[in-house]
């Protein structure tokens, strides 16, 4: 096996999934005391997260294109790494961020049905 490809797709991998942890990070799971219904929020940062990951992946592709193409086509040849195994990198980076958040919420919401709320006393 030849070529650094399999290495930047693990390294887009590791990077979603630390990013995906960090976005689910930022999101508020509560119980709705009224319903008992789990409720989640996300605020600005949580926005300002994924828009900042999306534009970097935007600007990347095209820069790759229009910009920096020859200085990335050098590297590539350099590093034996395929246009395909950036674009599965790119790929892969996503769907780690979204499987990471997605988990992160899930757990987080099955430690919250967990909780069992206080009975207020009829004395009180």
């Amino acid at each position: 096996m030849h070529g650094t490809g399999l290495a930047l797709e693990i390294a887009g991998g590791v990077a979603g999934a630390v990013l995906g942890t960090a976005a689910a990070s930022l999101i508020s799971v509560r119980r709705e005391p009224t319903t008992g219904r789990l409720v989640t929020r996300a605020g600005a940062a949580y926005a300002a997260l994924w828009t900042a990951v999306i534009a970097a992946r935007s600007c990347f592709s095209i820069g790759a294109v229009h910009w920096f193409s020859h200085p990335l086509a050098t590297w590539m040849a350099g590093h034996q790494v395929t246009g395909a195994a950036i674009t599965d990198t790119l790929i892969i980076m996503a769907v780690a961020m979204t499987l990471a958040r997605t988990l992160g919420l899930a757990v987080r919401a099955n430690d919250s049905r967990r909780e069992v709320p206080v009975a207020r006393s009829a004395d009180a």
